[in-house]
């Protein structure tokens, strides 16, 4: 073989598309990986535009280098398919960034305003209302409790926020749930029927996890009725407790599923598997079984909140705890301590409101208090200080602590609860939950002869 015949043999078997171009701009000779992309076209007839696209090949990038005095060029072209992908990715992702974080602000705006509207209605359930004007309250505060949960799981998923395990009615999420998608599916031949223990004890973990479970149960249902030759059926939930564990049931007469795969990724039970894990990270289960050819059912259980047990079999009440103890609610927002104030004066406490903390700390001068309940975000003198000055001030009593907040978890912060043993309440709160902090709290140092 000659050496003509040896170049031309490399020039065919080069592993990118590579031409030869007169001065023109017309091919005249190519190999056949530029034949196989291009085709018949000449990329090189619209010189201003350097790449290229080729259908079913990708996006080239051309490049000429001289080749003679006669104005021949060589052609060739490189794949920058991948790069202008990851380029496209990188600025969808950069957007994706953008709308989380304006998302991430509008959550933070909205937590706080949340949290007074949560504060507010139960000082309104206290007063006096018809059954009509009741209702609407509960309509009120369950919607703005359920968009509460929304917020701080978009701070969680924003990584603004640590997910808090908190005590919850899992009652109440399950009433929520019926009445969403009852009225969604109202109209259709599908008939779903609650049935709730009472005194169901209080589970723990994150509510709006926990409420997503149980709708993905439930449109799971739907979907297996559906999926019926009739598209008739019918859903019963039911909540009990077994041993130490509450727990929810759904159960349904539709098109029975593999139990055996339902949890398995990318099965039939597609999304079940999320659930089975937010379940194990909750500390319960989530299993499902078939109904002898009739339907399915599934089963979650959640571990009870174990502060729960104390509560219902301690004859020690919160009135009674409370008895000749004096508590000193600092806060700067007037509705949240006239809030606290009423709930504790209505359960026998003694208690006493500053708007500040140097007004709160010039009056511990003259007066000791068992309990501080203390706003985190106080202006002026921080709240971490003034807890600070009450214990290593000899002359004042030592007084126990109770933070209230509204607003992210800093490490910082985080870090300053677990040194120092202070508890706190995470805004928004209902009269139950401040009446367990403060009653968990004085048990550890109950009054003489309880």
């Amino acid at each position: 073989m000659d050496s003509m015949q040896l170049i031309a043999t490399l020039f065919s078997m080069l592993p990118i598309p590579v031409a030869v171009a007169d001065n023109n701009g017309q091919i005249v000779l190519s190999n056949s990986s530029f034949t196989d992309v291009f085709h018949d076209k000449n990329p090189l007839s619209n010189m201003s535009q350097r790449e290229v696209h080729s259908p079913g090949h990708g996006t080239f990038e051309l490049h000429t280098l001289p080749l003679n005095e006669q104005g021949y060029q060589i052609v060739y072209a490189t794949d920058v398919s991948i790069q202008r992908l990851l380029g496209r990715q990188l600025e969808q992702l950069e957007r994706l960034a953008a709308v989380g974080r304006f998302v991430t602000g509008v959550a933070r705006e909205l937590d706080n305003p949340l949290a007074d509207v949560l504060d507010y209605v139960p000082m309104v359930e206290q007063c006096s209302m018809d059954s009509t004007a009741r209702r609407i309250v509960d309509v009120v505060f369950t919607n703005a409790e359920r968009a509460g949960h929304m917020v701080q799981t978009v701070l969680v998923a924003a990584g603004t926020a640590k997910s808090e395990h908190v005590p919850f009615d899992l009652n109440e999420i399950v009433r929520n749930v019926a009445v969403r998608r009852g009225a969604r599916n109202s109209g259709t031949e599908l008939d779903m029927t609650v049935d709730l223990e009472s005194n169901l004890p209080r589970a723990v973990g994150y509510p709006s996890q926990i409420e997503q479970v149980i709708t993905s149960l439930v449109a799971h249902a739907e979907d297996a009725i559906a999926s019926t030759v009739s598209g008739q059926g019918s859903i019963h939930v039911q909540t009990g407790r077994r041993a130490d564990r509450v727990r929810v049931q759904v159960a349904d007469n539709g098109t029975p599923r593999d139990s055996l795969r339902i949890f398995t990724p990318g099965s039939a039970g597609l999304g079940l598997n999320v659930c089975a894990e937010i379940a194990k990270d909750h500390g319960g289960d989530l299993y499902a079984w078939n109904a002898n050819g009739n339907g399915s059912m599934f089963t979650l259980e959640l571990p009870v909140f174990g502060l729960e047990t104390v509560r219902t079999s301690s004859s020690v009440t919160l009135g009674r705890l409370l008895q000749d103890k004096s508590v000193l609610v600092v806060d700067d927002k007037i509705q949240i301590s006239e809030f606290i104030y009423d709930v504790l004066v209505r359960h026998g406490g003694n208690v006493h409101v500053m708007g500040s903390t140097l007004e709160a700390c010039d009056h511990l001068n003259d007066k000791n208090y068992d309990l501080i309940i203390c706003d985190q975000s106080m202006s002026g003198l921080s709240s971490e200080n003034l807890y600070r000055l009450m214990k290593n001030d000899a002359a004042i009593r030592n007084p126990l602590f109770l933070f209230i907040t509204g607003d992210v978890i800093t490490p910082q912060a985080r870090q300053f609860y677990a040194q120092s043993g202070v508890q706190y309440l995470r805004k928004p709160f209902r009269i139950q939950d401040l009446v367990d902090a403060v009653e968990g709290l004085l048990n550890r140092n109950p009054p003489p002869g309880l």
